[in-house]
Formats: structure tokens, sequence, C-alpha cells
């Protein structure tokens, strides 16, 4: 009568901590039981080479029973697979901390939020996509679809000061050209104090690089 079940004997062997908690974590393959081997049989069970195994014994992988005396190693089919298996994992940790270190050091130099799909991209996209962008902004600047912010800061100062000045000055003109009274002059002046407040306020809101509205127009913005 065949036997489908053998019962093969393991030699007995001292658990560490470190290597139980390794069994807990990555116990064998459902339907593979536990056998003690040598270093040819380990390096097929696992799809290694006999020589990756020979390192990974100098590397500290469990050992049953060490080779002596032309005695080749034993090694435990559970131990050696679960000391893979967490060997792996804690390259894969290490690799992956690694990286979210190096997104945030490089999120941080280029001032960008970890939660901006910007600071995920490798270096190589991240230069593909400042090409790109370089690309795409000549040829909005040729459209004239684009206006650099120094230019555009200029001009806004520029206008201001004509639309300031203008306003400052029209109380008096029309005090000559309509002949005023001294309380409609007083109207003039508040309504156009309050135009360029107006004016200032909007401007701020726009957070405008380097222009400060109220000291172009003189007037006053309130703060949250």
């Amino acid at each position: 009568m065949e036997r489908n079940d053998i019962d093969v004997a393991l030699i007995p062997v001292d658990l560490s901590d470190e290597l139980r908690e390794m069994l807990d974590r990555f116990p064998l393959p459902t339907g593979v039981a536990d056998a003690d081997m040598n270093q040819e049989e380990l390096a097929s069970a696992l799809s290694q080479s006999v020589n990756t195994i020979a390192k990974w014994i100098r590397e500290d992988m469990p050992v049953a029973r060490p080779g002596r005396n032309g005695q080749p190693y034993i090694l435990r089919l559970s131990h050696c697979y679960a000391w893979m298996r967490w060997r792996d994992a804690l390259r894969d940790e290490r690799t992956a901390h690694n990286k979210a270190q190096a997104a945030a050091m490089q999120a941080e130099l280029l001032g960008l939020k970890l939660d901006d799909p910007n600071a995920q991209m490798s270096p190589k996209q991240r230069r593909e996509m400042a090409e790109a962008d370089l690309v795409w902004n000549k040829a909005q600047r040729e459209r004239r679809q684009l206006a650099p912010i120094d230019d555009v800061r200029e001009l806004m100062e520029g206008m201001l000061s004509i639309i300031r000045d203008g306003i400052e000055a029209m109380p008096d003109r029309l005090e000559r050209e309509l002949q005023l009274r001294p309380e409609q002059v007083t109207a003039a002046i508040r309504v156009g104090r309050d135009v360029l407040d107006a004016l200032a306020v909007r401007i701020a809101a726009e957070h405008l690089p380097d222009l400060d509205a109220g000291e172009v127009l003189g007037a006053e913005v309130a703060t949250s």
C-alpha cells in the first residue's frame, strides 16, 4: 500500500525570540511540510544558487546544525524561508523609508507640500516636466498670452499712480471748473478716497508679489 504522508523527524533546535517572530510572520506556505535539508536541497527549494545559500549562512541565516568534519550543514526549511522573507521585508521597508525621506527633502528644497503630486515625482520626471513647462511658457509669450510678473507689476504701479494722482487732483479741478461749494469739495475728496481704498483692498486680495497697493495708492488696507 502506497504511503502519501511520511513522518520525518526533525533534529531538536533552540529557537531565539527573533526567529520565533520571523516564523510567526512568515510561516511556510500551505501544503509545504517542514524539513531539514542540506545546502543543495535548500537552494532548490528556495530557487536560489548553492553559492547564495552559502553567502546567506555567512550573513547569519538560521542553521539547524553547522557543518563540521565533513558533515554538511543541516538547514531547517521553515527557518530559512522565514529568514529570507524577513530579510526581503526589511529591505523593502528600508527602501520605502529612504524613498519617502528623499521625496520629503526634494519637496522641501522645491517648496512643495508632500500631498502635492509634484512632490512624488522622480528627478527625471521633474526635469521632463520643467522642460515641457519652459517650452509651453515660451510659446505663450510668443502668442502674447503670458507676461513676466515684473512687467505686470511695473505696469500696474504706473497705472495705479496715474489713477491716484487723477483722483487726488479731481476735487481741486472740480472746484475751479464747476465753482463747487466747500462741502461739495469735501464730498468729492471722500468719494475719491473711498475709490482708492477699495482699489487697494481688491488688489491686495490678489497677492501680487512685491506690489504694495496701499503704498502706491496712498490708501488704507485693512488686515485680518
